[in-house]
């Protein structure tokens, strides 16, 4: 049985490290996360993360320490730095295989395993410098050990389930952990199963908070005022819009989330339906029939709470695509195996031929321009992309980046949809999820390679190339807005970076802290340094019309480059 899990981490870990580093950070988020890593390192301080010396606690630090070990051997290298976001993809492929295997047999667990990784959401931020799959990795753990202890394989798996949520909150939040709690505890009440107090044993509450509170406690400690902001302002006044230190992030709407997510796990959505009806009209005689009870709740607490909660991004519903692979993959086991009441074949490759044919008139029609590119569908899964147009500037689009790649990636579909409507016609389940696996893990190497032309487009690094070569000690380094846009400028360059008009950004709440006071300045102290003698520098993403530049003499401004959404100004012209 074990061959199964491992034989699916072996196929999804060559399409996740497949051209791993060969794209530059983008910014945001990546060359952030890298730098706060790096400056961790740099000064032996792993408790208190920071950027630019400013004191960071919007993430915990587990990806920061991950990163820094991996960035001994070479230093902080995008594959250094993305290296565990890979890892944690081949984890959850394993894990969620495994579990499909414990809840319905080994074709369950392959096709699960399979489904959790093939899906353009778990792909693309599994190449992203974000702690979101390794968060997940640990919640699929914790469901893994509970699994494991709730079909009665011993008290160890418990610890694994403490241990595993414990991890998840060093990871991405306390308060994302209590999720599953949460979850189970509404297992139970369903199940009507009791009593409770063996699956809360004291020693289990130990080994989470053994793991998940000390890191909390020493940073309250250091920086007083922490817990607050990390709890009450970055999470519940965060749902509520009503933060007191706002960054910029634009929330979706609701419909926008659903659909976001819907298309963030294509094909296999289209199945997820199928597998709810089998899960609630089957007989629960079993634990392994309970358990599939748990893995449906879980996805729909997830995408539940986040449509109705004010404020979401477009990954917040990825950590219930485990569980939605599950049931998917419930559903195309139970037709192929034609199980009573099962879907019929049309009934599932329909809707998948329907989806297939679409993408590749789509595709057609785009590439000989027939069909107008919609930038507010992509603005609704590109965060910085969103953040820029609220701020009335337009950003790089993929569109462009993928024009390199479109001849592939619709001879894919095309081939794709040809070969699933003969497995259509011929009513055969097996060949077509075969058809729709190899078309998706076909697609998706072509997509990593358009991302990484996208990220050359969005990168900072033409900006610090460009600062690497004119910047000398002493030298005025300044960024107009928050510096996360431009986090991967602090990988190349060895001098501070004042930050001018950038407090609603991430580091605000660092701000408040006295070693910050000459690291965010205003626009009257920047324009009194830029009339000062000596070279000065100005990364700006802020729009032209409301930029501090308007205000400087036109004769100390020259502008040397303008790259990724960013200008670079200085007060002297290069030397000819």
């Amino acid at each position: 049985m074990r061959l199964v899990p491992f034989g699916v981490a072996v196929v999804v870990a060559a399409l996740a490290f497949s051209g791993l580093g060969a794209a530059p950070f983008i910014d945001p988020p990546e060359g952030f996360h890298t730098e706060i890593a790096r400056e961790m390192l740099a000064r032996g301080d792993f408790v208190t993360p920071r950027l630019d010396g400013v004191r960071y606690f919007d993430k915990p630090p587990l990806l920061y320490w991950l990163i820094a070990l991996s960035s001994l051997p070479a230093g902080p290298t995008p594959f250094a730095a993305r290296f565990w976001s890979a890892l944690a993809v081949v984890g959850v492929a394993g894990v969620t295989a495994y579990l499909g295997m414990l809840l319905g047999g080994l074709r369950v667990g392959l096709l699960a395993g399979l489904m959790v990784a093939a899906n353009m959401g778990v792909f693309l931020f599994g190449r992203f410098v974000k702690p979101d799959l390794v968060f997940i990795f640990c919640i699929m753990l914790a469901y893994l050990g509970f699994a494991l202890a709730y079909l009665g394989r011993g008290r160890w798996p418990l610890a694994l389930f403490f241990g595993a949520l414990g991890l998840a909150t060093l990871a991405k939040d306390l308060l994302g952990a209590i999720g599953p709690f949460i979850a189970v505890g509404l297992f139970f009440w369903i199940t009507r199963e009791r009593p409770l107090r063996p699956w809360l044993p004291w020693w289990g509450v130990t080994v989470f908070a053994a793991i998940a509170l000390p890191w909390y406690a020493l940073v309250e400690l250091k920086n007083h005022g922490f817990l607050w902001y990390t709890i009450v302002d970055n999470h519940l006044l965060n749902f509520t819009r009503q933060r007191a230190f706002p960054d910029e992030d634009v929330p979706l709407g609701a419909l926008e989330f659903v659909i976001v997510t819907i298309v963030a796990f294509l094909p296999w959505v289209l199945a997820v339906p199928g597998g709810v009806v089998r899960v609630l009209r089957a007989p629960r005689a079993s634990a392994n029939d309970r358990l599939w009870v748990l893995f449906m709740i879980w996805a729909a607490l997830v995408l539940g709470f986040f449509t109705l909660a004010p404020f979401k991004l477009p990954h917040y519903g990825l950590p219930a695509f485990p569980a939605l692979a599950l049931l998917a993959a419930r559903a195309w086991d139970e037709t192929m195996s034609a199980a009573p009441g099962a879907l019929r074949p049309r009934t599932l490759l329909l809707p998948v031929l329907i989806v297939f044919a679409g993408i590749t008139l789509a595709l057609v029609a785009a590439w000989f321009g027939v069909l107008p590119g919609s930038r507010g569908a992509l603005t609704a899964v590109d965060v910085t992309a969103r953040n820029f147009e609220a701020r009335g500037q337009t950003a790089a689009t993929p569109l462009a980046a993928f024009a390199g790649v479109m001849p592939g990636v619709i001879g894919v579909f095309l081939v794709g949809t040809m070969a699933l409507g003969v497995a259509f016609r011929r009513r055969t389940a097996g060949a077509g999820v075969a058809v729709v696996l190899a078309t998706v893990f076909a697609f998706l190497p072509l997509a990593g390679n358009g991302m990484a032309e996208f990220a050359k487009l969005r990168s900072a690094r033409p900006i610090a190339e460009a600062l690497a070569m004119r910047v000398t000690p002493g030298d005025l380094v300044m960024h107009e807005g928050a510096l996360e846009h431009s986090g991967s400028l602090l990988l190349q360059l060895a001098v501070p970076i004042a930050v001018v008009d950038g407090l609603q950004s991430n580091l605000a709440f660092g701000a408040t802290f006295p070693e910050a006071h000459d690291v965010f300045w205003d626009a009257p102290r920047a324009r009194e340094a830029w009339a000062k003698p000596g070279r000065h520098f100005l990364i700006s993403v802020v729009a032209a019309d409301r930029s501090m530049v308007r205000a400087l003499s036109p004769e100390r401004v020259h502008l040397l480059i303008d790259r990724g959404g960013r200008r670079l100004f200085s007060n002297e012209p290069d030397a000819r």
